[in-house]
């Protein structure tokens, strides 16, 4: 007797609003552009290194036409166009713009500083353009009928240069740093598992980080957007140092970094401010009480100095 194996290719939203399926991909071909002297593009993923965030001007040149809209079941004074970016360390999200269609597609949406500074700075940040329903509609099979139903959307992600996406990040209240032995006002934690030197595996994190959660609040605070930089560039100078340390038995005796680890990643980070370093010296260095060198070239690679200056 055989059976068939089932194999899963790939991860899809299914959407069961059939009767607006000529909506389904009216986002499709939105571009974006980061910077003024860099043109429109389609690519989705970016990577944002730390000295080039105060050049960011991002735009969105939405893609749907009056053609889709007029061809639609659905009457496009009924639809709304929004874009939001998130920042998903801070769990924070902005709604940059919001109108409904029955005036003119805007062309460019520009996504201002400000924003950017709300979010951190813009190295870690997604930007979703949408099309969803704007008023509420009767209750039809295949149609949409919540106002928010999304028809179509287009995701863009900006992440900076270092595998932030390798560890989860949890807020933790006094009551559970208490629960793990720690004193109730603890700042951060690392919790190393393995693989520093390893190929990134989405699917198996490296480490786990807790932060307490009044700090995590603050950091996603609206009002305290000055805030938020100097302490993101602790963390992400702090972090990698203890991560280097827990990990250093696995790697220390290696010639080279492993092609696509964390350790590939972060030895690059330190080249860029110590260009002559080299694996020899960063297991030395590593090897350190304190790892004074490690964080001095963490810390200038993340420009604390001046975001603290600036803060």
């Amino acid at each position: 007797m055989s059976s068939s194996k089932y194999n899963k290719s790939a991860t899809k939203d299914v959407r069961p609003f059939f009767e607006a399926a000529t909506l389904e991909e009216s986002l499709e071909a939105t571009q974006i552009r980061l910077y003024e002297d860099q043109p429109f593009t389609d690519v989705t993923l970016f990577t944002v290194e730390a000295q080039d965030q105060s050049r960011l001007a991002i735009v969105v040149r939405p893609s749907i036409t009056e053609a889709v809209l007029a061809s639609a079941s659905i009457a496009r004074s009924k639809l709304v166009l929004a874009v939001t970016a998130v920042n998903p360390f801070l769990k924070r999200t902005d709604v940059v713009h919001r109108m409904t269609l029955k005036d003119d597609v805007p062309a460019d949406i520009a996504i201002g500083s400000e924003v950017l500074e709300r979010l951190g700075g813009g190295a870690n940040v997604t930007i979703e353009v949408a099309l969803c329903l704007a008023t509420p509609l009767k209750k039809e099979a295949g149609k949409p009928f919540m106002p928010g139903h999304w028809l179509s959307k287009k995701t863009f992600e900006l992440r900076p240069p270092k595998p932030t996406e390798d560890f989860d990040v949890e807020p933790l209240g006094d009551e559970g740093w208490k629960a793990m032995g720690y004193p109730a006002k603890t700042l951060y934690h690392v919790d190393y598992y393995a693989g520093f030197n390893e190929p990134v595996d989405k699917t198996r994190p490296i480490a786990k980080v807790r932060i307490h959660e009044d700090v995590h609040k603050k950091l996603a605070a609206e009002n305290l957007p000055a805030m938020s930089r100097p302490m993101m560039a602790f963390l992400a100078a702090e972090i990698p140092c203890q991560l280097l340390a827990a990990s250093l038995n696995e790697w220390k005796d290696a010639e080279a970094p492993e092609p696509r680890s964390p350790l590939e990643a972060f030895y690059k980070r330190l080249k860029r401010v110590e260009p002559q370093l080299t694996m020899t010296e960063l297991s030395r260095w590593a090897g350190q009480p304190g790892m004074p060198r490690i964080r001095a070239l963490l810390h200038a690679d993340q420009e604390s100095v001046r975001k603290v200056v600036e803060a």
